[in-house]
């Protein structure tokens, strides 16, 4: 994430460390240090909290705020950034998904808990310009993977917003359903200038059963195929 990586090198030049003095204070190979700081990769919550110590900052400052609220979450809520590495994640997230703390899920990439029509749906709208043309949230109804429970059917709204740094994230509020939909077919609501739109997903055995049946993804102009 660009920010927690040029974050990384303002506080490290500012405590006057090289980037293989703080390595070997984080008993890592320097060349992580350089990947993060060049935002090629994302420190993992183990090691965002260790160079929180040796820094003596939080890596996120001006967000704390907003992962707090959403730690403190009563509900199934999540915090991701634009390439879904989880910034912050609810308790009831963390036993949806089996995992016993936040370091299982938080700082991880939460792309493997998405199926191949979930990855696609999301690299569409986002590649189509969905969450910079304007829309509001994105409601998404999917078989949706958890970590260790399995596929669960689930409403999940996606909130765009930008960050203090400028950068893209998204809180996703989950609920799982009851019962699955009747017709099986997963459904993306868009809201967009006040004005709701809807994509219906063909899914099957929780993938999509052929590239006929897939959306139109390849349409760069999202609005007009949904």
């Amino acid at each position: 994430m660009r920010k927690i990586g040029e974050r990384i090198k303002s506080l490290r030049r500012s405590r006057h460390l090289t980037q293989q003095q703080l390595a070997e204070k984080l008993g890592i190979d320097q060349g992580a240090v350089s990947r993060w700081e060049r935002c090629h990769i994302t420190p993992s919550a183990r090691y965002r909290q260790e160079l929180e110590v040796i820094l003596d900052a939080p890596l996120m400052e001006m967000d704390r705020p907003l992962l707090e609220s959403v730690n403190r979450d009563l509900h199934f809520s999540l915090l991701v950034d634009a390439n879904l590495c989880v910034l912050a994640a609810s308790e009831v997230t963390l036993a949806v998904n089996g995992c016993r703390n936040r370091d299982e899920l938080v700082g991880s990439s939460y792309a493997p808990l998405l199926d191949k029509t979930w990855q696609r749906l999301y690299q569409w709208l986002k590649e189509s310009g969905a969450f910079t043309e304007g829309i509001s949230w994105a409601k998404i109804t999917m078989p949706t993977p958890t970590l260790h429970s399995g596929y669960r059917w689930m409403d999940s709204l996606w909130i765009p917003f930008r960050l203090d740094s400028g950068e893209l994230a998204y809180r996703i509020s989950c609920r799982m359903l009851e019962s699955i939909p009747a017709e099986s077919l997963g459904r993306a609501i868009l809201e967009v200038d006040n004005k709701q739109r809807e994509l219906l997903i063909p899914v099957h055995e929780h993938q999509v059963k052929d590239a006929k049946q897939q959306p139109s993804f390849e349409r760069k102009t999202w609005s007009h195929a949904v």
